[in-house]
């Protein structure tokens, strides 16, 4: 048995050619200057507060281009449980896809009353023991599903933020400080300590750029384009211990 589960790999290379289209595109536009910002004194803190707005919004293909990847990760999963039922000498319906469940149990209700049962015990043990296509077991393929979903009810527009800002000027009790680094916090928070005394900036250097899943979207917060990296290494990985699981037959 050759060449299986080759419309599957392709639906993950397609994703990550989509991903590197992404990154492409975010890198270019991080470099213009889409910025402004400054930083205030909390006067009730002493704490120094970054504060950075956004001047001309993210080019609109990042969504569209985002739900794309997705999808295609998403659909390598659903071509996959066809591949299955067909190599197993059944034919897949209108209705066969790869099931995510919210448990454990649902998901093995799931496999034992759907099409991919005809793959056979093992494959079924394999999918429910081993993948964990369920909240509590699969963390990736849960966010990948619900990202999913997600994309057909709305875009998925990333948020831009600052996570440091590097190559900072000033001084501090009379102490000068160069090419310093501060980490940014939530809510623009500076991380500035040791310092001996209150630093005044000079500059404000320049901004480490994160871009990241909006707040109220799956895997709210995580970086975009890594998180997107590891979803593909996740599903061809599944990919491939059910393609290992049908050659050793």
């Amino acid at each position: 048995m050759n060449a299986i589960f080759m419309g599957p790999k392709l639906k993950v290379k397609r994703a990550d050619q989509h991903i590197s289209q992404l990154n492409e595109l975010l890198n270019t536009f991080i470099k213009t200057d889409f910025y402004r910002l400054h930083i205030e004194e909390n006067p009730d803190t002493g704490v120094n507060v970054l504060k950075f707005e956004m001047t001309k919004p993210l080019p609109e293909e990042i969504p569209l281009i985002l739900g794309d990847a997705i999808h295609n990760l998403r659909a390598a999963l659903d071509l996959m449980a066809c591949e299955i039922v067909t190599l197993s000498g059944g034919t897949p319906s209108k209705w066969t896809y790869f099931p995510i469940r919210d448990t454990k149990e649902e998901l093995e209700a799931t496999l034992k009353g759907g099409e991919i049962k005809v793959a056979g015990a093992d494959i079924v043990t394999l999918i429910l023991d081993v993948i964990q296509p369920y909240k509590g077991g699969n963390a990736p393929l849960c966010a990948l599903h619900s990202l999913d979903i997600a994309d057909k009810h709305r875009l998925l527009l990333p948020v831009a933020s600052v996570a440091a800002l590097t190559n900072v000027n000033g001084k501090a009790g009379g102490a000068i400080f160069k090419n310093c680094t501060f980490a940014v916090g939530e809510g623009g928070i500076l991380n500035i300590l040791g310092m001996p005394g209150k630093f005044e900036f000079q500059g404000y250097g320049k901004p480490a750029i994160a871009v990241s899943f909006d707040k109220g979207q799956p895997l709210e917060g995580q970086p975009v384009i890594p998180t997107l990296h590891q979803l593909s290494q996740v599903v061809l990985g599944v990919i491939q211990t059910v393609e290992k699981a049908f050659l050793a037959r």
